[in-house]
């Protein structure tokens, strides 16, 4: 498993310095250091699942060290591809009926310095892979799109936010004996900022049973989860890292960011400490508060470093409580949970507080 290995380490140089030619000499320069039976040197049998996951991981942390060495260029991580699965029998095909959807979805590149990241783009995994036309999609599986859209509040704020995923949301038609299989790997990894930027948001995917009215989280690895017609399930993707202090960025620009539905008023407020009267929310007329944006903003920088260090059971509690969002939980506590139940995932929380402190909190004034 080394060569996946060494093919992620290339892949991020060239995406990095897009200019470099491929050749013999190109990858002569690097020396690859990959522990015997771990995650970047996988022994048989062990299941890789195609190395997809480590593979973007290695990716940007590749981005991650040319950003320190070239500060100019620099670029926070970028959103993980993630592939859906669904197959059974459709109906309305009498001589094929066998059907199976493959599915991915763009996502959000994290922000740069002096940019925002770019919204609703391919993976790094693969810059070519386009998203499917839904129409395509509809032609040849019992599946109905009722929802594609830009996925609101899913960029990492940051002076320069991360881009924007997407929310995609289906119902099973016409068919028997379907199953569904997802993975991705930013469930408890969740994206993060650089230079005091916030982190993006979880993948998951929820399932609605037919004739029910509640989601059900089955999260971001599974497989052969039974479907019956009727049953809607949906999936967002997360959006990149913000770069720097959400804090220094132009409230104008946040205002902006709210009229093309980028961020909400509500997140505009939490994260970036910016009030926003709303004047016509159809015609996307909103005004800053100047005074209380001044305001909201000395009160974040005066508390946001004691928010890092709450006991993680509390925000658990609140979680549960439904006291605070999912979003609060990351970017405010920089806490990690069982997404469905709530409960507080110790280990995984020590790791993203760990990065927070690191690569967050150690840049904020």
């Amino acid at each position: 498993m080394v060569a996946p290995t060494f093919s992620a380490v290339a892949a991020g140089m060239k995406t990095f310095f897009p200019d470099l030619p491929l050749n013999s000499g190109f990858y002569r320069t690097f020396e690859i250091s990959a522990p015997a039976n771990s995650i970047v040197s996988a022994q048989w049998p062990v299941a890789v699942t195609r190395f997809l996951m480590p593979f973007e991981k290695i990716m940007n942390a590749i981005f991650e060290i040319w950003s320190k060495i070239l500060p100019e260029r620099a670029i926070a991580c970028s959103f993980n591809l993630e592939y859906l699965l669904t197959g059974g029998y459709d109906r309305r095909q009498e001589e094929k009926p066998i059907f199976m959807s493959y599915d991915w979805l763009p996502g959000g590149w994290g922000g740069r310095n002096g940019k925002d990241g770019c919204n609703v783009t391919t993976a790094c995994f693969g810059t070519g892979l386009m998203a499917q036309p839904v129409e395509g999609q509809e032609r040849v599986n019992p599946i109905l799109t009722t929802r594609f859209e830009i996925n609101t509040d899913s960029a990492g704020p940051g002076k320069w936010r991360g881009g924007v995923g997407v929310q995609k949301t289906s119902v099973l038609l016409e068919a028997d004996k379907t199953v569904i299989s997802y993975i991705c790997d930013r469930e408890r990894a969740v994206v993060w900022g650089i230079e005091g930027g916030l982190p993006s948001m979880p993948h998951g995917l929820t399932l609605r049973r037919t004739g029910t009215q509640q989601d059900d989280w089955l999260g971001s690895v599974f497989s052969d989860v039974a479907l019956n017609e009727g049953d809607i399930f949906s999936r967002p993707t997360a959006g990149g890292g913000g770069f720097g202090d959400p804090l220094q960025r132009d409230p104008d620009q946040v205002k902006e960011d709210v009229i093309d539905e980028y961020v909400s008023v509500e997140r505009a407020r939490k994260d970036y400490g910016v009030v926003l009267e709303t004047i016509d929310k159809d015609l996307c007329e909103y005004a800053v508060d100047v005074a209380a944006t001044e305001k909201e903003r000395e009160t974040i920088r005066a508390s946001r470093h004691g928010w890092a260090r709450t006991d993680p059971n509390e925000v658990a509690k609140m979680f549960q409580a439904g006291d605070v969002d999912t979003l609060d939980v990351i970017r405010k506590y920089a806490v990690i949970l069982d997404w469905k139940t709530g409960e507080l995932l110790p280990n995984s929380t020590a790791q993203f507080r760990e990065m927070f402190q690191k690569r967050t909190v150690a840049h904020w004034s």
